[in-house]
């Protein structure tokens, strides 16, 4: 289960590089960085590069926030899942230990 909640991150955070990196590719109203790219090279017209620019933009920002409701649930940890109680099986979260105050040492006078 670690592995996967790493690899899940690992996706997560190049999902956050590619949004990051599309929308520094769009076309700005002048040229900006859209043109060291060349991107509107790569198509017959500068309005479907735009477009499919547009289209890959999104659908990293949905897979980004899906991805983000995943691992921000904790679905997938097995620590922060809600266990069911032996009495009632109703489940209840998990609780936290309480701290356990420390006795003091005597005091020499």
């Amino acid at each position: 289960m670690a592995a996967l909640l790493i690899s899940l991150r690992i996706i997560w955070m190049l999902l956050a590089v590619g949004i990051i990196v599309t929308v520094l590719l769009h076309a700005a109203k002048g040229d900006g960085v859209a043109a060291i790219g060349g991107s509107a090279q790569l198509f017959s017209s500068q309005k479907s590069a735009e477009s499919n620019l547009d289209r890959v933009t999104w659908s990293l920002v949905i897979a980004f926030l899906l991805l983000t409701t995943v691992l921000s649930a904790g679905w997938l940890d097995p620590a922060r899942v809600a266990q069911p109680t032996p009495t009632t099986g109703i489940p209840t979260a998990p609780q936290p230990t309480p701290a356990i105050p420390q006795p003091l040492a005597p005091t020499k006078k």
